[in-house]
């Protein structure tokens, strides 16, 4: 080896040094104490680890796609599978895929889910009927809510017995009455 290969093996672990003590936490006024450093050679020494020109952000975006890649392949299985978290999860990596490539419209995805306290359908529909059934006259809608008491097996028998019962004529048969023969 000669000098200048020396040289620049030793450059490149204190490059290693000074990016490990900012990582760590330490403030670039300590960085630059500790190893004797004017803030210009510290940012050449950022440069030369973690350099930023269109080659190495083209490297970093290809091997953010690879990741995000997998991973959207992970959560669109859990996904298809039912689990709702993984698929807002997919739809988001593949606006992010989108972004790094340029590649998003002005419009994203928007996955809505109904909110817990929000009524189902099926309260919203008999609300409406409850709704109807109260602007009904008092008479009908206490009738109403007789039978509701009663069920409607009960309520027929009532209603069969009193029609037997009503003027001593025998009830005439309803023409839906299972019981005609």
């Amino acid at each position: 080896m000669n000098g200048t290969e020396i040289e620049v093996v030793g450059q490149e672990q204190r490059d290693e040094q000074v990016a490990d003590a900012i990582v760590s936490g330490r403030s670039l006024r300590a960085v630059c104490k500790e190893f004797g450093l004017s803030q210009a050679e510290i940012d050449a020494a950022l440069e030369r680890l973690w350099p930023i020109d269109t080659a190495s952000r083209l490297q970093m975006i290809k091997a953010d796609l690879g990741q995000i890649t997998r991973l959207t392949q992970v959560f669109f299985e859990k996904g298809l599978a039912g689990d709702t978290q993984s698929c807002l999860c997919a739809v988001r990596l593949w606006e992010r895929k989108h972004e790094l490539l340029g590649l998003n419209a002005a419009a994203k995805f928007e996955v809505v889910t109904r909110p817990s306290d929000q009524p189902t359908q099926h309260e919203r529909i008999k609300k409406v009927i409850l709704d109807m059934v109260s602007r009904e006259q008092p008479v009908r809608r206490e009738a109403i809510n007789m039978l509701d008491k009663l069920g409607p097996e009960r309520a027929l028998e009532l209603f069969k017995a009193a029609a037997a019962n009503g003027d001593g004529a025998a009830p005439s048969a309803a023409p839906d009455d299972p019981d005609r023969h």
